[in-house]
């Protein structure tokens, strides 16, 4: 009975030394395998930043004559065009033009309903 439990206990112990064994190495490739890439990553910025000089373009203002075609009051504010430009630049590297803003069609449910009709249904 002692025999028994004495492998029982060596066994135990072997099992979870080696599992704390192959913790460390998958954790020291993780480790080694993300440096690489954060190099290769810091070069290609480094590369590109080097190619590409920033240019200073002279915004100038453009006076739309039209008129907003809102109706009920549901013109979206200057502040929310401004917003939505910021976002639309900071998403491309190129400069972009943005033709129209418009709000979206009415809600069909919340917006939790929405968002998982989208999350389940997005194409392979």
């Amino acid at each position: 009975m002692e025999m028994a439990l004495n492998l029982l206990l060596a066994g135990i112990v072997i099992v979870f030394f080696v599992l704390v064994l192959l913790i460390f190495i998958i954790k020291i490739y993780s480790a080694i395998v993300q440096a690489a890439q954060n190099g290769s990553q810091k070069r290609k910025n480094a590369k590109k930043a080097a190619e590409k000089k920033p240019e200073l373009i002279k915004a100038e203002p453009q006076v739309s004559t039209a008129q907003p075609t809102a109706t009920d009051n549901e013109a979206i504010p200057g502040e929310v065009i401004a917003a939505i430009a910021a976002a639309v630049d900071a998403m491309y590297d190129k400069p972009v033009k943005i033709k129209s803003v418009r709000r979206s069609r009415a809600n069909s449910g919340s917006s939790w309903r929405n968002a998982g009709l989208f999350e389940n249904t997005k194409p392979f």
